[in-house]
């Protein structure tokens, strides 16, 4: 799924208040995503890495987000939880 500038827009005015810059370059470093081409819908999926096991970015938003933050509250104790959460789901938007 490829995103229109209109989306992409959308996301960012949704977070544009709640999202830490170092938290977010620290995300694209660490937490790479790769995409595989579907054959049989013609579909693109996209699969993210987090510590050394894969998930699929559609339908796990949640769960990813609890992941992602529990790995990464400790590298970054000056931020808030909220706005950490907050980063790693605009992240996660931006993927899709």
């Amino acid at each position: 799924m490829i995103l229109s500038e209109q989306e992409k827009q959308d996301i960012r005015k949704k977070y544009e208040n709640n999202v830490s810059k170092d938290v977010l370059n620290h995300l694209k470093r660490h937490f790479p995503v790769t995409e595989h081409d579907w054959k049989l819908n013609d579909t693109i999926i996209k699969i993210i890495s987090v510590n050394d096991k894969e998930y699929w970015i559609k339908g796990n938003k949640k769960l990813l987000v609890d992941k992602i933050s529990l790995i990464i509250e400790d590298e970054f104790p000056s931020i808030e939880k909220s706005v950490l959460r907050r980063t790693v789901k605009y992240y996660l938007d931006l993927l899709k």
